[in-house]
């Protein structure tokens, strides 16, 4: 999101861009697998809110499930490490060739085995298609994600934000946490609960978590590449 009101009195920096993912499909599609198939894996993973029904889902017998958990625990990490080398600015596929490039782009990373790609995120199916997952069940939790925040909630936590934006911020992640939850996974990216995003007061000090240049893991980001 970004303000263009040329008035004085508009306190949003002109050139201040703040992306909200209020619903990221590949990160609650992998918090659906660890809850339906009840994987034991080593994970901070506050309790989901809502709960997903698992429906018919059921880790397949193609493998243990200590085997799936180890795959699973493999998927979340990429994920989470995509945010480290993503664009930031996603192309804008305006064109007839433009389009070409996308749909190109898109048949490559939905093979499997493919290494990360800036643009695209890395999504479970891309491996393992549904195997084992109630399609239902988790789209009837994961519609039930939609986000009930009012829109202007980042502008209503203006003297926070700005200093976060400052230091290099531009992306923030609503995740179906219950309670608080605020981890800056990037200089760029925030990771907070939706309970988090949707309270001021908690916001504000989410707002506030920082990023140290010491925690970067600039080996594990050039192997995600294949370098």
């Amino acid at each position: 999101m970004r303000f263009s009101n040329p008035l004085a009195r508009n306190p949003w920096p002109h050139d201040m861009a703040i992306t909200v993912e209020d619903h990221p499909f590949p990160l609650n599609l992998l918090l659906f697998i660890r809850q339906a198939w009840q994987l034991e894996v080593d994970a901070d993973i506050p309790k989901l809110l809502p709960q997903p029904a698992r429906g018919n889902s059921k880790a397949p017998d193609s493998a243990s499930l200590p085997e799936w958990g180890t795959r699973w625990q493999t998927a979340w990490d990429r994920a989470w490490t995509w945010y480290q080398i993503a664009d930031s600015c996603r192309p804008q596929y305006r064109t007839q060739e433009s389009m070409r490039q996308m749909q190109e782009t898109m048949r490559q990373v939905m093979q499997p085995g493919q290494p990360l790609h800036r643009s695209v995120p890395p999504l479970w199916t891309a491996d393992y298609e549904w195997d084992g997952i109630d399609q239902e069940a988790f789209n009837t939790w994961d519609q039930s994600l939609a986000p009930k925040i009012p829109t202007d909630v980042e502008r209503q936590n203006l003297p926070s934000l700005i200093p976060a934006w400052e230091s290099g911020m531009d992306t923030i992640i609503a995740l179906p946490y219950a309670g608080y939850f605020a981890q800056r996974i990037s200089r760029r990216h925030l990771a907070v609960s939706a309970a988090t995003r949707n309270n001021p007061e908690s916001y504000r000090q989410a707002l506030q978590v920082s990023w140290a240049d010491e925690v970067v893991r600039a080996p594990d980001v050039r192997a995600a590449f294949g370098l």
